[in-house]
């Protein structure tokens, strides 16, 4: 039994062998980053947060305008104020510092989560379409351009503006 399992075996890999030879193996790529920058999307996402957190962003630049201010006047002043006056305003100046990097470290974490939440509801229809594009073009392997590990790859394998197309034509279906 054991001389016809070795005379079959290496009858089977080679079978086996050549019609998976048969099939060339392809492979493409997509930039996740230039479909969330350009799909429309992507592009409504990006305005969510900006709009969410312009106003937010405005404040702290404003705040941190007005900490300067308040240096350079006890800068210019310190001579005239006394230990007392002048331990006071600088400690009033790190409250107010301290305060700024707290709430801005805060609106920045806040700022990720929302990103994050953006980014999946994106990233969902988006595996979807690569999936068909890649069972259309009969394509065996996409990788994420950016964290493949890939130092060259051929730009005709760019899949990326077919995932946009077919992302923005199926935001266009939903609305309707």
């Amino acid at each position: 039994m054991k001389p016809l399992v070795r005379r079959i075996l290496p009858l089977l890999f080679l079978v086996t062998a050549t019609s998976q030879a048969a099939e060339p193996v392809s492979i493409g790529y997509v930039d996740m980053q230039t479909i969330l920058d350009k799909s429309k999307m992507g592009q409504q996402a990006q305005a969510a947060l900006k709009e969410e957190f312009s106003g937010r962003q405005q404040k702290f630049v404003e705040e941190e305008k007005s900490i300067r201010q308040l240096q350079e006047t006890l800068k210019k002043d310190q001579a005239l104020m006394s230990q007392a006056e002048l331990d006071k305003r600088k400690a009033e100046i790190q409250g107010r510092a301290k305060k700024l990097q707290q709430e801005a470290g805060q609106a920045q974490q806040e700022l990720v989560r929302e990103q994050n939440k953006l980014g999946s509801a994106i990233l969902g229809p988006t595996q979807a379409i690569i999936a068909a594009v890649a069972k259309e073009k009969r394509v065996s392997a996409i990788f994420e351009r950016r964290q493949s590990g890939l130092l060259y790859i051929d730009e005709g394998l760019d899949l990326t503006p077919e995932v946009i197309k077919r992302l923005d034509a199926q935001k266009k279906k939903k609305k309707k």
